[in-house]
């Protein structure tokens, strides 16, 4: 799923779900927020979940350069 899917679906978005080229510019602004963790069965966490709206802002503040990075691969994966 791409992350403008992401976007469109409104959904509480996993960890994992962002592209290791977006994770820095995502964990710099999601910094100090509130998310849920999943945990294994011993406690531990497995992963991080953020909240939609969260995400959603993040994303219409990089909307122009992620819309463009998907076209391009897009383009070139054809």
């Amino acid at each position: 799923m791409t992350l403008k899917e992401l976007y469109e679906s409104n959904v509480d978005v996993k960890e994992s779900q962002i592209p290791e080229e977006w994770k820095e510019s995502f964990n710099k602004f999601i910094f100090g927020s509130t998310c849920l963790a999943e945990t294994n069965e011993d406690g531990t966490i497995k992963e991080f979940i953020y909240y939609a709206c969260d995400f959603r802002s993040w994303y219409f503040q990089n909307k122009e350069a992620i819309e463009r990075d998907i076209k391009i691969d897009q383009i070139t994966n054809k």
